[in-house]
């Protein structure tokens, strides 16, 4: 880990302590009342991942460091391990998700609801 990179973890991991200290000390600030607040690393942008096929490797090591097993689900691979409502998650989606899901966006403009009679 180089010198930026562990700065920049003991920043977050002091940042993450701060706003919980905040939240406890100030109970008048609202937080999320339903769902995970979740931080993820994506392993094909946050890692030294160089390739699509490193960064699944690498969403396979940080299971193993959690103690956990990746799902895989339509091109998402994804691991992660619960902290009550918090969740710490490594994810890796593939180039081809992404296209499919680009693919599927592209008729967006297409189709405009407020037109249908009756809508």
């Amino acid at each position: 880990m180089s010198p930026a990179q562990r700065y920049h973890r003991r920043e977050l991991i002091a940042g993450l302590r701060t706003l919980a200290t905040f939240l406890d000390g100030h109970p008048q600030v609202p937080v999320p009342r339903y769902g995970t607040v979740r931080v993820s690393v994506h392993t094909n942008y946050e890692t030294d991942a160089s390739s699509e096929v490193e960064a699944i490797a690498e969403v396979e090591r940080i299971a193993a460091l959690l103690g956990t097993t990746p799902t895989v689900e339509n091109g998402h691979h994804v691991a992660g391990v619960d902290f009550g409502s918090v969740r710490y998650e490594a994810v890796l989606i593939t180039q081809a998700a992404m296209d499919r899901r680009a693919a599927l966006d592209s008729y967006r403009d297409a189709i405009a609801l407020d037109e249908i009679e009756g809508a």
